[in-house]
């Protein structure tokens, strides 16, 4: 009897594999994170920006870099430019396999995304500077975006990291408060179809924080790191859950202000602004290889039906 029940057991496996074959699964996974940070400043207590004249000492780097992945293969790049440089860094837009997305484009794509290729995607770009220098004005623009899709029944992992970081030094002529001040627009984008495989997923989130430590005393001064440009981006949809997730809460004016600094101390500033995307489509067995598996089954099942007798 156990022969039996183990021969019809392997039988309806088979059945059931030929079906599947018959009918594949369709899917794809997307995600896109964007931040954008415009008008950075830093504002003496009137609420004029700071100059260069300002300081005694100022020096530092802005550093960018960007890195675009698909299935194990990789697009990088990154720039590094004194703080007083005229010109930041613009790393070239990076992708890993066809890219429909052009260079410096900072928009979300509008209705449901094109996934109709697989690849990895990442772009930055800097522009300004966040205090007076010479005769151009203060307001910094930094922009992020990082991409990743699978098409549909793409065997794929694609992922995007990209981002800035600004640390400089510097000592004041005069003792004052610092604030800081500009405009941050999020958006961040998980899409999972119904009919993924059962690890697929797609997750985007951001990143953006400041920091100011006196650097002749050891102490911080200000952590600032919104919650709208941090954990409140996160968006994750997975095979369990199909969704089309979007965190776009649009623009909006954020601000920060710290103590008294002092004449003659040392501090150091610290920005970190990140966009990331990570997209997994499961591999999909092909209809031959399971129609293989299910033919070896079901001879699995005839012979243990004559060993019985």
């Amino acid at each position: 009897m156990n022969i039996i029940k183990k021969g019809f057991l392997l039988t309806a496996m088979a059945a059931s594999l030929g079906l599947t074959a018959a009918a594949p699964a369709q899917a794809a996974t997307f995600a896109s994170s964007i931040l954008n940070i415009s008008n950075f400043r830093l504002l003496h207590s009137s609420g004029v920006a700071f100059s260069t004249a300002d300081f005694s000492t100022l020096t530092g780097t802005n550093d960018a870099h960007a890195t675009a992945g698909l299935n194990n293969v990789f697009a990088n790049g990154a720039d590094s430019r004194p703080i007083q440089n005229p010109v930041p860094p613009n790393v070239a837009q990076q992708c890993v396999g066809p890219c429909p997305v052009a260079p410096d484009t900072y928009t979300p794509i509008a209705g449901i995304p094109p996934v109709t290729s697989t690849y990895g995607h990442a772009d930055q770009r800097l522009t300004g500077a966040s205090i007076i220098v010479g005769a151009t004005p203060a307001g910094a623009n930094a922009s992020t975006r990082a991409d990743a899709s699978t098409a549909v029944n793409a065997v794929a992992s694609g992922n995007s990291d990209v981002g800035t970081s600004t640390t400089f030094a510097f000592v004041l002529g005069a003792a004052d408060t610092m604030t800081i001040a500009f405009d941050g627009d999020p958006y961040t984008r998980a899409l999972v179809t119904p009919g993924a495989g059962p690890v697929s997923n797609a997750n985007a989130r951001l990143s953006w924080s400041l920091s100011i430590v006196n650097i002749t005393t050891g102490t911080t001064v200000l952590n600032f790191a919104p919650n709208a440009l941090n954990a409140a981006s996160t968006v994750s949809a997975t095979d369990g859950a199909p969704n089309d997730l979007i965190y776009a809460p649009g623009s909006a004016f954020f601000t920060a202000t710290t103590g008294l600094l002092a004449v003659g101390q040392t501090y150091q500033i610290t920005i970190q602004h990140n966009s990331l995307a990570n997209a997994l489509q499961q591999e999909l067995p092909e209809p031959g290889t399971l129609a293989v598996l299910a033919a070896g089954l079901l001879s699995m099942s005839l012979l243990s039906r004559r060993r019985q007798h």
